[in-house]
């Protein structure tokens, strides 16, 4: 079984795992599965403890700083999160990855100006990176130039998406445009049309970012960050 992971941890980081092939019933494939699991619950001391049986399993997968870093994010410990994501990197060079969450802790930590650049580099690097990440990334794109005031540019940005697309991008842009007028109202319609026409876990990402751009409430999410 070809194991790839999209992590939505806790409204903040997206990880797309390593193409690791990992076989049903194997051990280190249940423990990565344990640790989604946990991490999705919400019990992060339990998620390190599976992560660290994997770890002593294969302690050079570059799966095992991506998660360890993930589940810094989710605690908010940034500074232990950057590391884990710099060893990643440092382990698997060529990887998307651990490029895309050091720039997700740009994001969440309120850095937009660097996050911006970073995730359009992301973009430039990676051509041929499959639409639904391409739409994400483009997203927060146009949310960091929005809590910029970079209007004109993110209405330049903006143009790479429809109404017809396979992703909710679109329904999102149109609700951040709200948000960065303080149309809450406005916001919300798009919102509930974006719930109407796509699943939960499609809008799933795109909530997260709006949560860390402080546009909608999330308890995890401190009112100091990033506003």
């Amino acid at each position: 079984m070809l194991l790839r992971l999209f992590f939505i941890l806790c409204s903040v980081t997206v990880m797309v795992s390593a193409q690791t092939a990992l076989p049903t019933g194997d051990k280190f494939h249940d423990l990565i599965m344990d640790v989604q699991r946990l991490q999705t619950e919400g019990k992060h001391t339990e998620a390190l403890e599976s992560l660290r049986l994997a770890e002593e399993l294969q302690p050079q997968n570059p799966i095992i700083p991506n998660a360890r870093g993930s589940i810094y994010t989710a605690m908010r410990n940034f500074d232990k999160a950057r590391e884990c994501f710099t060893k990643a990197k440092e382990q698997s060079p060529n990887s998307f990855e651990p490029k895309f969450n050091l720039t997700e802790l740009d994001y969440v930590q309120g850095k937009y100006a660097e996050a911006e650049a970073s995730f359009a580099k992301l973009l430039k690097d990676y051509p041929k990176i499959r639409m639904q990440v391409r739409h994400l990334i483009q997203f927060k794109v146009l949310v960091c130039q929005l809590k910029q005031d970079k209007v004109s540019e993110a209405e330049i940005t903006m143009k790479a998406f429809t109404f017809m697309d396979d992703t909710p991008a679109y329904y999102f842009t149109k609700a951040s445009f709200a948000f960065q007028k303080n149309d809450k109202t406005e916001a919300q319609a798009w919102l509930i049309k974006a719930g109407t026409i796509f699943k939960l876990q499609d809008n799933a990402a795109y909530l997260d970012t709006l949560m860390e751009a402080h546009w909608i409430d999330n308890i995890s999410v401190p009112e100091s960050v990033g506003k």
